[in-house]
């Protein structure tokens, strides 16, 4: 959906910030505007969500050094060339063209969807969904710049659906409420491949069961049962990768990718419950109480969340999503 003239003008505006903060931390501000403007925020709703949010934010520093067609693999993953590529980019755009940039970086970035805790493959998405100008460039450099990926995956062979590998997870008691070291999300999802089981758990699973909607629901479920903000991050990290999908030119690789992401994710949040209802707020609420409420809110995440669920549940019409998008803002 492309985001209103006012969106995308102040997605545009805050372009002088950078993507990181507080040395790790990513900024949601254009996903957040855009997810507000989708659910009918007013000028002043994004006045006041803008209020509290942009003085997080840190400058974006000046580019110092030129990354070059060919070069890049010596900048991916170092957050202080952020600025380097935005300019590589913007200048890739301007003489390729979006889709043909899209095509060629999504498969390069799939092996590190994870990076910044999906937000890298969000912020992305969310600038395909909103046209804004520039924005694009500014969601593939914090992918680039943000460039984590985890070791190949490993085959699926076995006969289990991704709820039943991960159920199996959360049911072994090496793994149960037990979190890799890390500082975040990604330090503990890289620190997940590394547990000796973790190719078996990816390979646990039925070859025909790799599939988006198997996977996405696995990880509904699992954020349903569990209010993790690890599998927070997954739902939402589904739904982007729903939207850059037709960009990937091997689907059964990208969702391997994802798949291996997922299980890696999984186990660094400490493999909680992923049956049942663990969800404080009342599941009750119907769509355009939960994007109001969504719309008042100052969290960015709960914004996100209730955003993606929202368009996850026009795509596949699985209540669930409404339920848990209900019980965050509730």
């Amino acid at each position: 959906m492309t985001a209103s003239a006012q969106a995308r003008m102040r997605i545009e505006a805050a372009h002088c910030w950078g993507a990181f903060y507080r040395g790790y931390l990513a900024s949601h501000h254009p996903m957040a505007v855009a997810a507000l403007d989708a659910m009918g925020a007013s000028g002043e709703d994004l006045d006041r969500f803008e209020a509290h949010y942009l003085g997080n934010l840190e400058p974006m520093p000046a580019a110092v050094v030129l990354i070059s067609p060919g070069d890049e693999a010596a900048h991916l993953g170092s957050p202080r060339a952020f600025s380097e590529w935005v300019r590589y980019f913007s200048d890739a755009i301007a003489r390729e063209g979006a889709g043909e940039v899209l095509r060629r970086w999504v498969d390069r970035l799939l092996p590190a969807v994870a990076s910044g805790a999906f937000h890298g493959a969000i912020r992305t998405a969310f600038a395909v969904e909103s046209e804004a100008q520039d924005e694009l460039a500014h969601g593939l450099a914090y992918w680039a710049a943000a460039y984590e990926p985890l070791p190949p995956p490993a085959e699926p062979a076995g006969t289990r659906s991704p709820h039943e590998v991960l159920f199996a997870i959360s049911q072994d008691a090496a793994h149960a409420g037990r979190r890799p070291a890390g500082r975040n999300i990604i330090e503990r999802t890289v620190a997940a491949t590394r547990l000796p089981d973790f190719n078996s758990h990816v390979a646990s699973l039925d070859p025909d069961q790799l599939a988006l909607d198997s996977i996405a629901r696995a990880l509904l479920r699992a954020y349903a049962a569990s209010g993790d903000f690890t599998l927070l991050h997954g739902v939402t990290g589904t739904h982007a990768f729903r939207l850059l999908a037709p960009y990937a030119s091997d689907s059964g690789a990208a969702l391997l990718d994802l798949w291996n992401s997922v299980v890696a994710a999984y186990l660094g949040a400490g493999s909680p419950p992923v049956d049942g209802w663990g969800l404080d707020g009342s599941d009750a609420l119907d769509w355009p109480e939960i994007q109001a409420r969504a719309i008042r809110r100052d969290d960015e995440h709960d914004i996100k969340l209730a955003y993606s669920c929202w368009r996850e549940w026009q795509h596949r019409g699985d209540d669930l999503y409404r339920r848990a998008a209900s019980a965050r803002v509730a």
